[in-house]
């Protein structure tokens, strides 16, 4: 027994020293509290905290992930901070870039001190989709379930990057009973055909040496009367509505659908201009209308002097030439300003039950409005001429004087640039709106936007939104979240338009 007590106190003392040398003092320890932030569709930032390091030790330390692998290691890719901190908790954050898209990525903190390395707990983090894809949810997600049919196609340098479509445009209460609203659904594009009118006089100016800055008056029929001041008038002033048109009356109000017809036209270029208002803008569809006469006797119709002869011969003409020197060249077949064999109605939002409404044809008015199209076709005309070389429509330097000028579109400016654009705008007004909204943007970068929806905001007769928010708000805050989700950038969205009326 004599021995046995200072066995037992050296076997504990062993025993001590066996349990210290197997359970240090971490010399380093990471916190498991993180913070993902700045997540973008390549991108994201993420924080640690080292909980704890021994006193002078120098400690390397970041973030370390993988795609595949779920308990990612420094043989992985990772991030690298080195430093003696001497306060804790000490937290370091790692901006990590280079990622793929819609890509679920394993992230582990990591901290080196000496030969020891510890890890954090994973965590995930999914880089948002592409910017396509986010432009397209976004707008999508203002669009969808709203009782209502649109479509939209997202192009950049003419290669379509995202479409969609949905609601109906036709309901069972309509004759033909439901339908769907989809992406090869024929609609009135309204007031987005003066910039295919503004397309088709280029298109022909450049082939005949006709300059925008010359006068209408000698392609006018030879029994109009030419009132005062329209000796004067240019191409150029009516593709910018600034003719000094104003209407009929004694203020600037766009045109009744008497104005447009062959003899409203008529009867606006006998009544003349007054000189002041040459140069103004003001906004009128007649300014349009009236190449369904000039483009005709450009071509050299030769005017009979009976206007219901002429009225049909210009009609014929006019669509003629547009369908085959401007649609075609786009690659559009068989398009008119005709209502398709199935109707697209149109509606009120919210919706009250009220019948749809068909617009109908528009070959004895059109120019200025009333070309049917999809919002694919849509989209491979507007890309065409506005964000690709092609110069199957127009060669570029026509398409500068396009552009530079504004003719037949406006422009405006967002927080990434300028933009152009041609919105549209058809409404029935009896107990609320019945309408379309429709509008192509060029954004910065080549990219084209095309936006359709066969409703109007019952009682401002606006687009359909539920906060107030016009097609070009709509469109443009998309594209602004978009940017903001894909790049990461803050910056609020900003629009400024030329124009911003509806057209």
């Amino acid at each position: 027994m004599k021995y046995l007590l200072p066995v037992l106190l050296i076997a504990c003392l062993f025993t001590a020293c066996r349990k210290q040398r197997e359970d240090p003092a971490p010399a380093v320890e990471l916190d498991t509290l993180r913070a993902v932030t700045a997540v973008t569709s390549a991108s994201f930032q993420i924080t640690s905290t080292l909980k704890h390091a021994d006193k002078g030790l120098a400690v390397v330390y970041g973030h370390c992930w993988s795609a595949t692998n779920t308990l990612p290691t420094i043989a992985d890719q990772k991030s690298e901070q080195s430093a003696a901190p001497t306060l804790f908790p000490h937290s370091f954050t790692s901006p990590i870039n280079g990622l793929n898209e819609n890509t679920r990525y394993y992230v582990r903190a990591y901290a080196i001190a000496g030969q020891v390395t510890v890890y954090s707990d994973p965590v995930t983090v999914t880089t948002y989709p592409g910017f396509f894809a986010l432009f397209s949810k976004v707008l999508e997600d203002s669009l969808r379930n709203r009782n209502f049919g649109y479509g939209y196609v997202l192009l950049q340098n003419g290669v379509v990057k995202a479409e969609s479509a949905g609601g109906l445009k036709a309901r069972t209460t309509d004759p033909g009973g439901e339908k769907p609203y989809l992406l090869d659904t024929k609609m009135h594009i309204a007031s987005m055909s003066k910039t295919i009118t503004a397309m088709a006089f280029l298109k022909l100016a450049s082939e005949r040496g006709i300059r925008t800055g010359d006068p209408i008056v000698n392609y006018l029929p030879a029994n109009w009367v030419k009132g005062p001041g329209i000796g004067s008038v240019t191409f150029r002033d009516l593709l910018t509505h600034r003719s000094g048109i104003i209407g009929s009356g004694q203020y600037c109000a766009n045109g009744s659908y008497s104005e447009n017809i062959y003899t409203g036209l008529k009867k606006l270029i006998a009544d003349g201009i007054v000189p002041a208002n040459r140069g103004n803008y003001c906004y009128q569809n007649a300014n349009f209308g009236l190449f369904r006469v000039l483009i005709p006797a450009i071509l050299g119709y030769g005017f009979s002097g009976d206007d219901a002869t002429d009225d049909q011969q210009t009609q014929q003409r006019y669509i003629e030439y547009v369908q085959q020197n401007v649609l075609e060249k786009a690659g559009i077949a068989g398009a008119v300003p005709d209502t398709p064999a199935e109707f697209t109605y149109t509606y009120d939002f919210p919706y009250s039950g009220a019948a749809g409404w068909n617009q109908g044809n528009f070959r004895n008015t059109t120019g200025a409005y009333g070309w049917y199209l999809t919002p694919r076709e849509a989209g491979k005309l507007y890309s065409s001429v506005f964000t690709t070389d092609n110069t199957s429509v127009l060669t570029q330097a026509y398409k500068d004087t396009l552009t530079t000028y504004r003719l037949g579109c406006f422009g405006g400016t967002t927080s990434d640039g300028p933009i152009l654009y041609h919105d549209g705008w058809w409404y029935l007004r009896s107990l609320t709106y019945q309408g379309i909204r429709t509008a192509w943007v060029r954004f910065p970068n080549g990219i084209l936007a095309i936006l359709f929806v066969n409703a109007l905001h019952g009682q401002n007769g606006l687009f359909p939104s539920r906060n107030g928010d016009d097609i070009l708000t709509v469109l443009n805050s998309s594209y602004a979240r978009a940017r903001q989700l894909h790049s990461g950038r803050a910056a609020a969205a900003s629009l400024y338009l030329e124009y911003p009326d509806p057209h």
